[in-house]
């Protein structure tokens, strides 16, 4: 049995006095695909950076593949796979596309003495092989998307942290998008905060819901879209009202 990517016992984090995530336990199995939902405030950006080692917790342990990395620096995080994409796009925007993945990739040449994947198949990936030469500040937002997915495949993760990563595609960017995640989770583990539930649902995965800093329900999005707490949580009323 392979070892688990990820595992975490009692992660805590606090902000003013108010647990923004609340004694979670995390365990990401290698080749793992899991999604996070939950309204706004629920603690799922704070968790994330729990995991990837931009929050460092008030509480609770972590380890990546058995090594103990609770409070260590973000970048010793990035040298044993972790690899997030942030909500917003995070690129260099006065290189071309070809170079962007070219810096993403020399990182892992450079720490975890691995092969550059290369920028031209990752390029047809994520469909901006057309777009080589032009620099990131000229793509709309949509492309700067795929492009930072892009420079985070090109690091090779072992775990892949995606926050929104649908925010700002068309309704078919959002589908190649769950079909190209889908293909990443033959090689890494992919853990994905998202807001929009028809993605979600695309996904087919196990889906956590968080509430308060807290994961209150685990299951595949079928049995989570019929729970009348999380409906309560996410609509304000019990299913029964949601239904009249």
């Amino acid at each position: 049995m392979e070892r688990a990517v990820l595992e975490a016992r009692g992660l805590r984090r606090s902000f003013g006095g108010i647990d923004a995530v609340a004694g979670v336990d995390v365990t990401i199995g290698a080749r793992e695909l899991l999604c996070v939902i939950g309204p706004n405030g629920a603690g799922k950006s704070t968790l994330v950076g729990l995991l990837s080692g931009a929050v460092v917790p008030d509480a609770g342990e972590l380890h990546l593949a058995g090594t103990q990395m609770t409070g260590r620096k973000v970048h010793q995080f990035c040298r044993r796979g972790v690899v997030r994409k942030f909500q917003g796009t995070n690129t260099f925007l006065r290189l071309s596309v070809r170079d962007n993945l070219v810096v993403a990739g020399g990182g892992v040449e450079a720490h975890r003495l691995a092969d550059m994947p290369d920028p031209d198949v990752v390029m047809e990936q994520v469909g901006l092989s057309a777009h080589a030469d032009d620099l990131a500040m000229h793509l709309p937002h949509g492309q700067r998307q795929w492009l930072e997915i892009g420079m985070a495949i090109m690091c090779r993760p072992a775990l892949l942290l995606l926050d929104e990563p649908a925010a700002g595609m068309s309704a078919g960017d959002t589908q190649r998008l769950v079909r190209l995640i889908h293909q990443l989770r033959g090689h890494c583990a992919v853990l994905a905060i998202e807001h929009d539930l028809a993605f979600v649902q695309a996904l087919g995965c196990e889906t956590w819901v968080m509430h308060r800093g807290q994961i209150i329900r685990r299951g595949f999005y079928g049995e989570i879209a019929c729970d009348d707490e999380v409906r309560r949580i996410y609509l304000g009323r019990g299913a029964g009202h949601a239904a009249r």
